[in-house]
């Protein structure tokens, strides 16, 4: 190891005292790179190399480069290249060539290299390296795309990079990536053909956009003009008109035929180029899809994409292309996909500035009402999706229509009544409004308007816990409680709804879900009613399976906060009912109940006994208690 290590280091020494001869380092800072150079050629040469040493050391090399580059260029160092000017470079290299011997399976440490290659102009080298990595990595569909870009875009060789791009697809049939990269380059070479025509003065007149569907001759003619850019008149028509892109499409649903995806992404590649014989090309991808998809629903929103004009939200021949398909397809994902099209367009006209922060600009006003009228349409024709009934009351609050808003909430809670989701938009509407009626009315009339509107927000939770399943409708009651709080009203009647629909149901989870509504509703009745008939509550909730340990906690936390010597036996009794339904997972009750113990009774070592054989992980609880 050290005599490898000692012939690396002797070998550096031109290349060290030219640096020091051309005034890039003091003979301080090149012993200092001695030194980090020796520490990095021991840490190669281990038994067990590690990658990141190699990075590491090519990582110092290539700043100690920019150092020298950036010196260089503050002296103003002139003459004639000489050995230190491109032997830290060429170090680099070497340290690459060693990493990818080492480790040539790895294919992050050849992108590396590549990327370096690139960075510091070294054009030769980029060749050579992706000549190995492709050797080594042919299925690697990154590298062949790479490959041709650069061939295509740096040496100007539109032959080479056809013929790379070939040969990968050869290798990785089913790379959407690589067929899209091919289908792109393609585009782009018929559009520089275009330009230097163009600039070169050549009459395109006579270059007539050759129609997708001869494909008689085109592929003999696609041959002649891979094998030479000027193999005639005919071969650069086809060019031109980008007809070659077309073959290139063609084979690529051909290798991958059954995504729909795959020959969308073909269509937004269209939308980047505008030149003479791209709308037969996107024609010919609308008809291949209309041939092996049919009138499916992802297909027509393809048609709509497609028709979208960027100048004009929302587009007028996209939302006749919608408007079709829904007399084909009146389904709720051609509704959903409708309305998807319909708030992407609103959202960019957000972007926009605005009148003012609350009110939408007259494009917003007509798109929202566009889409109110197919939200109000897909209800009506029973196809509305949950996710365009939650949105259909907040657009129409945006738009300034609450009477539209509160309608839309009441139809979605129509068209699906076991929705929590919906329930709870209503209640939140219903809530907004009962509030904004109870500030408009009179001084002497407040009061009677807050018992009304509670009575109505009471009535309609009723509705909803009735509706909805009990294991989902913890985020109904909760919203309900909070409101009727608001509201002073004690909700009684919903609170006994709660305990009827509790019954017979298993037992809560530990936290949250209904143990928590159950908490809130003690809670609730202990302000709003009285003490008894908290406690009488909670009585008729134990008779019950536990709804959670949350109702445990929120009821011993109401006697703990009027705790006399008269209640501690009722304090026990809340402890045993919770350490019975919820003993065995429930660590911080039990600690909970020993404290008690401890403080206001004989001691809590029979507790701490009973918590350690009930739980199934005391480990929690041992430990707090240790730490106690």
């Amino acid at each position: 190891m050290a005599d490898t290590v000692r012939y690396f280091m002797e070998d550096m020494v031109p290349e060290l005292d030219d640096l020091e001869e051309r005034g890039y380092f003091k003979k301080a800072e090149i012993k200092q790179i001695v030194k980090k150079r020796t520490h990095f050629e021991y840490l190669l040469k281990r038994p067990a190399a590690v990658k990141t040493d190699f990075l590491r050391y090519a990582e110092y090399e290539t700043k100690l480069e920019e150092l020298r580059a950036h010196r260089k260029a503050i002296t103003g160092l002139k003459g004639k290249t000489t050995l230190a000017d491109y032997a830290i470079v060429r170090r680099i290299h070497l340290i690459y060539e060693r990493a990818t011997r080492k480790f040539r399976g790895d294919l992050r440490v050849w992108l590396q290299w590549l990327h370096f290659c690139r960075s510091s102009g070294s054009t030769r080298q980029i060749s050579r390296v992706l000549t190995k990595a492709l050797q080594l990595h042919p299925a690697a569909s990154g590298l062949w795309s790479y490959a041709a870009a650069w061939e295509f875009e740096h040496n100007s060789n539109a032959g080479a990079a056809r013929t790379l791009m070939q040969r990968g697809l050869r290798m990785c049939k089913t790379s959407q990536q690589l067929w899209l990269e091919y289908f792109r380059m393609e585009l782009m070479y018929a559009h520089k053909l275009r330009t230097r025509r163009r600039v070169l003065g050549i009459d395109d007149s006579a270059v007539a956009t050759q129609a997708v569907t001869q494909q008689n001759d085109l592929e003999d003619q696609l041959n002649s003009a891979e094998k030479d850019d000027q193999a005639g008149h005919a071969a650069i028509q086809v060019v031109l008109s980008g007809a070659v892109a077309t073959v290139v499409y063609k084979s690529a649903i051909q290798a991958i035929p059954h995504s729909l995806d795959f020959r969308y992404s073909f269509l937004k590649l269209l939308s980047q180029f505008k030149f003479e014989g791209i709308a037969a090309i996107q024609q010919a991808v609308l008809d291949s899809i209309h041939t092996d998809f049919g009138d499916t629903e992802e297909s027509w929103k393809l048609r709509a994409a497609a028709a979208t004009d960027s100048a004009e939200l929302p587009s007028s021949q996209a939302v006749i292309v919608f408007e079709d398909a829904l007399t084909i397809h009146p389904t709720g994902r051609m509704y959903s996909l409708y309305s998807e099209y319909l708030r992407d367009c609103l959202s960019q006209q957000s972007a926009a500035p605005q009148p003012q922060d609350d009110q939408l600009s007259p494009e917003q006003q007509a798109t929202a009402e566009q889409l109110l009228q197919l939200y109000k349409r897909a209800y009506e024709a029973g196809s509305a999706e949950e996710g365009m009934l939650l949105h259909w009351p907040h657009l129409a609050l945006q738009a300034g229509q609450e009477e539209q808003a509160l309608q839309g909430a009441a139809a979605a809670c129509q068209a699906l009544p076991a929705s929590s989701a919906v329930w709870e938009q209503r209640l939140s509407l219903q809530a907004r409004h009962a509030t904004l009626q109870v500030c408009q009315s009179g001084e002497g009339e407040q009061a009677g308007a807050m018992v009304k509107a509670g009575r109505q927000l009471e009535s309609l939770a009723l509705q909803a816990v009735a509706a909805v399943d009990p294991r989902e409708a913890d985020g109904v009651c909760m919203m309900a409680f909070e409101r009727l709080t608001a509201l002073g009203s004690s909700s009684k009647r919903l609170i006994q709804a709660l305990v009827h629909r509790l019954t017979g149901l298993q037992k809560g989870p530990l936290r949250g879900g209904m143990g928590c509504v159950a908490g809130a509703a003690v809670d609730m009745t202990r302000q709003l009613q009285s003490l008894p008939a908290a406690r009488k509550l909670c009585d008729s909730l134990l008779t019950i399976p536990s709804p959670g340990g949350s109702f445990f906690q929120a009821a011993i936390s109401m006697e703990l906060a009027v705790m006399t010597p008269e209640t501690i036996p009722r304090i026990q009794r809340l402890f045993e009912a919770g350490v019975g339904s919820h003993g065995t997972e429930d660590h911080e009750l039990w600690l909970q109940y020993a404290a008690f113990e401890q403080q206001h009774l004989k001691g809590a070592g029979h507790i701490y006994w009973r918590a350690v054989k009930a739980l199934e992980s005391p480990d929690s609880f041992v430990s707090a208690c240790s730490g106690a």
